[in-house]
């Protein structure tokens, strides 16, 4: 039980450094993060019990929403509160849906940016894409139409193992804010994406949905880019150097080669085990099967990096535990691939500590590129 204990409180403090920066920058409010590290064990121990993690942070989200529901509540604060009620629902699921109250909170958390979707200031919509005998499930952002009739760049979103399409609508709304359409999608084997991960060339989802993307007629297909972050900028770099139809990317701690150790990934925290070892269909207590599949991931084994052409922008934190620093640099210095890096001092797993400063300059970046070098005014952007 004091192993147990320990182990808990060390998850926690990861959590603390990695997760709670990112959650408040989306709109949680730290004070009621440090309340919910108090009461709980954290996501991985009895998270469904009485004052469980999943069970506090859904009551946060039920909160939330029943405040959006009241006709006394104007169209921004009902916009507000729904998408409050989608991040702490996507909290309760943290960091996979292995428990029954964190899959009714995923369903949740689906369910209010759905109900939200009429007080955005912006278009969303749930989408599916054909794809074989099977279906991807996206959401799609689109901004309100300007005067002007042309239109706009897209960007395709995606995150990591523990992240799912809608933990990623902070992160989109800054996006169609910047007047792009974004979509987002599930890594293979998260939320509602059915295919499990392996390796590069074992299934073109991505390739599926980028097609899709600059193909549905509402955005630029001359202009689409693309967004990753954690295992989602592996995916970022392997679609920049497959798909042509990507002409800007951003990768945001993507693991490329010593991350992929096996005495790298045994330090990883259970809260990174768990979604990635699910996502690969692999039972937990058999992780060493995990480590071996995980050697066949390293991108100088699946991928000609030579082929990015497009602009590429790499950011991470210098002290990341998780991804080598040296695997951002390997990408220039190994993979020959010219890129922008933008690397914070002190900072852990995607930079976490400085979100509020790279993800609206990474929307600007990304904008600029894809759209002409004035298209979003940023001084700031010469200086890094």
């Amino acid at each position: 039980m004091a192993a147990m204990e320990r182990q808990a409180d060390e998850e926690m403090l990861w959590l603390k450094r990695d997760k709670f920066p990112l959650w408040i920058y989306a709109g949680a409010d730290g004070k009621l993060l440090n309340d919910l590290a108090t009461r709980s064990s954290g996501p991985l121990y009895e998270p469904d019990g009485v004052n469980g993690w999943a069970t506090i942070c859904m009551r946060l989200g039920d909160r939330c929403r029943d405040q959006a529901r009241s006709p006394a509540k104007s169209e921004g604060e009902k916009a507000r509160l729904y998408n409050n009620a989608a991040l702490y629902y996507g909290i309760a699921r943290f960091p996979a849906t292995e428990t029954p109250l964190k899959q009714e909170a995923y369903s949740r958390q689906r369910s209010a940016l759905s109900e939200g979707s009429h007080y955005f200031p912006f278009d969303f919509r749930r989408e599916q894409i054909p794809y074989g005998d099977r279906d991807i499930a996206v959401n799609y952002y689109l901004p309100r139409p300007e005067k002007e009739i042309v239109r706009p760049e897209g960007v395709l979103l995606t995150g990591g193992a523990d992240c799912t399409k809608e933990d990623l609508h902070y992160i989109a709304m800054q996006v169609v804010g910047a007047g792009m359409t974004c979509m987002t999608i599930d890594m293979p084997g998260t939320g509602e994406n059915a295919w499990k991960l392996e390796p590069p060339g074992g299934n073109e989802v991505y390739s599926r949905a980028i097609k899709y993307l600059a193909g549905r007629g509402e955005s630029d297909p001359s202009r689409v880019g693309m967004m990753g972050t954690g295992f989602g900028g592996y995916w970022t770099l392997v679609a920049a150097s497959t798909s042509p139809e990507i002409k800007a990317a951003v990768n945001c701690g993507s693991p490329v080669h010593r991350a992929f150790s096996r005495d790298n990934v045994r330090k990883w925290p259970g809260y990174m085990k768990i979604p990635l070892a699910r996502a690969m269909g692999i039972d937990l207590m058999e992780f060493n099967k995990a480590l071996d599949a995980l050697e066949e991931f390293p991108l100088f084994k699946r991928e000609d990096l030579r082929r990015i052409a497009c602009p590429l922008l790499s950011i991470n934190g210098s002290d990341d535990p998780y991804v080598p620093i040296e695997d951002l640099f390997m990408i220039a210095e190994e993979g020959g691939v010219k890129q922008e890096e933008w690397v914070y001092r002190e900072d852990g797993h995607c930079a976490p500590g400085q979100c509020g400063i790279w993800i609206p300059r990474s929307v600007a970046w990304l904008a600029n590129k894809l759209g002409g070098p004035e298209r979003i005014p940023r001084p700031d952007l010469a200086t890094l």
